[in-house]
């Protein structure tokens, strides 16, 4: 009897120690808000006084978006629909494929890529930020590998699309000795299982606004279901989810890749035609 009565609060102290329930199958809707910083909107040089001409984003001063996330097992949709348009991302991850579609100004245009398009792409950036590094440090300017960021959990709370959301605050150490904060408010009850993508996956697919990236998101020990950084240009971000559906049943059609696009590999396109990859730092 002993040793049973010794068992009893460790049972106990392990059962208050709870963890997210991991998922498979959900559909996710939420809202993004973008506000860009005034040098991206003012008019640029010789647009006349109160600068008549429109800057980077033709003088608007933000964006929003409204985007649903299926996700079932291997496979995510991302649609988002925003100012400039609609916006489709198709991730495969068994075939590694993601197919992203564009749908604005009256066409229908798309692109897709495998996982190797995307390690080439790495590849070609690792080199490129190789020859900053080598370049920074016969400049004397020591260079080491990115610190990872910090995550400090908090006790604060809110409801958020009916779920019991916790406070937690993302450091990410920057340039020049700054740091961008990520104020995110999770869910403990759920988690996506691993490969799941809030950006909409890889391949160099992403969705137009759905989601920014924030690099210790997915450290989170819970699910993301609103957060918001600044920048230090001046660009700031919100998302926040309204309604989320797990275990949902979700018929495989709504991956399929509609018709009527004008798909080609990513290599050939000009811009890369990723849509909008805002990081937070």
């Amino acid at each position: 009897m002993k040793y049973i009565t010794l068992a009893i609060p460790l049972l106990a102290s392990i059962a208050g120690v709870s963890q997210p329930k991991i998922v498979d199958k959900a559909v996710i809707k939420m809202q993004t808000e973008v506000t860009f910083p005034e040098n991206m909107t003012r008019g640029g040089g010789g647009g006349g006084e109160g600068g008549e001409r429109g800057g980077m984003m033709g003088g608007m001063t933000g964006m929003e978006a409204s985007s649903t996330i299926y996700y079932k097992g291997d496979m995510t949709k991302v649609e988002s629909t925003t100012d400039f348009g609609n916006n489709v991302v198709i991730t495969d991850r068994k075939n590694k494929k993601t197919t992203t579609l564009i749908e604005a100004m009256g066409r229908k245009t798309g692109f897709y890529a495998t996982d190797a398009d995307d390690e080439v792409m790495r590849a070609r950036m690792d080199s490129m930020r190789s020859l900053r590094r080598d370049s920074l440090q016969r400049l004397g300017i020591p260079v080491g590998a990115p610190p990872k960021p910090e995550i400090i959990y908090t006790e604060e709370t809110k409801k958020i699309a009916g779920y019991v959301c916790k406070k937690a605050i993302i450091k990410n150490p920057g340039q020049r000795n700054t740091v961008t904060e990520t104020e995110v408010w999770y869910t403990p009850d759920f988690k996506m299982s691993p490969g799941f993508s809030l950006t909409g996956g890889s391949g160099g697919g992403r969705n137009m606004m759905s989601m920014a990236s924030v690099n210790g998101l997915d450290e989170i020990n819970g699910f993301p279901m609103e957060y918001k950084f600044e920048r230090s240009n001046g660009m700031k971000m919100h998302m926040v989810v309204s309604k989320v559906q797990i275990d949902a049943n979700i018929d495989d059609k709504i991956f399929e890749i509609p018709k009527g696009f004008d798909l080609k590999p990513m290599s050939e396109m000009q811009q890369g035609g990723r849509g909008f990859m805002i990081r937070s730092n």
